[in-house]
């Protein structure tokens, strides 16, 4: 069976999907929520700047066995614009914490270092395996509801 196996940009996480050609776009879109977390509803795929329709199929684009795609996330509405995400050290404590996708990462750093009690320069912060830089929001590592954050404790300051 032939299959696209597709690098999704956009963000500080870049994801790798492979895909059958047989496939749609919307089942693309699946496997991006499956990894990120972020609803189909919101996901928006472009190649070469053309937005792709989620009832084509892979094959209908044409891509050749790897392709690059953009993903647009649209924004949360003004209406419900927190949510919890869950802060996780190893074994040891977990949080749940507030945030908007606006959030800072630094500005969870210093959220974190409250509830759990441990100086920020202490800590790394991760989400799907990559280390958060303190100057991206938080939507650059595809954080939305019900994400977990990893906290990994450094015994050096960083």
């Amino acid at each position: 069976m032939a299959t696209v196996q597709f690098r999704i940009t956009g963000g500080e996480v870049t994801p790798e999907i492979t895909m059958p050609i047989s496939a749609t776009i919307l089942n693309l879109k699946e496997r991006i929520q499956l990894f990120t977390g972020i609803v189909m509803t919101r996901q928006t795929l472009r190649f070469n700047n053309q937005e792709l329709t989620n009832d084509r199929t892979i094959s209908h684009y044409g891509f050749g066995q790897f392709a690059t795609l953009v993903l647009d996330v649209k924004p949360l509405n003004d209406q419900f614009p927190k949510f919890y995400i869950l802060a996780k050290s190893g074994n040891e404590q977990s949080k749940m914490i507030k945030v908007k996708e606006t959030t800072l990462v630094g500005d969870l750093r210093s959220k974190i270092e409250r509830q759990f009690g441990i100086p920020g320069k202490l800590m790394s912060l991760y989400r799907l395996s990559h280390e958060m830089n303190d100057d991206f929001p938080l939507s650059a590592y595809y954080v939305c509801a019900g994400s977990e954050v990893e906290v990994v404790i450094n015994t050096e300051s960083r």
